[in-house]
């Protein structure tokens, strides 16, 4: 076993601890924030979510060149993973829409009648409403799940052969990105579950997308498409 595989094991428990303290960060701001939808807790939210996450993959890589980094993440992008990034995002979505749909007649889609970044100054409102979602968190989290986790689980599963281990590994990553997301909604169980599931589908189209191109540039796309397009739906006219 190379070194690199050797790190694996700390590289998924490392991993481990960072959703943790994110869960426990994101429940105890939950519980002693004031109930207010202020530009302060919205970014203390985004730093409970990714400090930890920026923290492990320091961690995880500190000591390797960026090209060690990049290659074990799989960092790479082609022209084709847009391609197959916007489908994947599309048909993510209509996944969450349809079983919203079916569960509680609505979509969720719907233009909203305020959102609190509008209220801000523009550099807010951008910053907020749409860098943060759609761009930053899509990005942190492919790689933090299937650059991290997922890549981690494949090469300790090694010995399963490389279509055995895959799904495994796709199977595995996509639960635990599920699971947080639910559990970061478990104050409300309905809108957790139709989260579990609807992020579960997602992850399992990103995490075989990674899994059979060998790199992240098409799950990145569709996680961007994914959360763009909950956030355009919903955006007030």
């Amino acid at each position: 076993m190379d070194t690199l595989t050797a790190a694996r094991p700390r590289h998924l428990l490392l991993a481990g601890v960072g959703l943790l303290t994110t869960l426990l960060g994101a429940w105890g701001l939950e519980t002693l924030a004031p109930p207010t939808d202020s530009v302060l807790l919205n970014l203390a939210a985004y730093a409970v979510a990714w400090v930890p996450t920026i923290l492990v993959l320091v961690l995880a890589f500190r000591g390797l060149s960026r090209q060690a980094t990049s290659a074990l993440l799989g960092l790479r992008f082609r022209p084709i993973d847009l391609v197959w990034g916007v489908g994947i995002g599309f048909v993510g979505r209509s996944v969450d829409a349809v079983l919203r749909l079916a569960v509680v007649g609505s979509t969720g889609l719907s233009q909203q009648p305020t959102i609190s970044a509008i209220a801000a100054p523009i550099a807010q409102t951008v910053a907020l409403g749409i860098i943060a979602p759609v761009l930053i968190a899509p990005v942190l989290e492919e790689v933090y799940f299937r650059g991290l986790i997922q890549r981690s689980a494949a090469a300790l599963l090694e010995p399963l052969g490389p279509v055995t281990k895959w799904t495994a590994a796709v199977i595995l990553t996509s639960l635990a990105f599920a699971l947080v997301h639910a559990l970061l909604l478990i104050a409300q169980p309905e809108e957790a579950m139709l989260a579990g599931v609807s992020t579960f589908v997602f992850a399992l189209l990103a995490g075989t997308m990674a899994a059979a191109t060998n790199r992240l540039g098409g799950a990145v796309v569709g996680h961007v498409v994914f959360n763009g397009l909950g956030v355009l739906l919903t955006w007030p006219a």
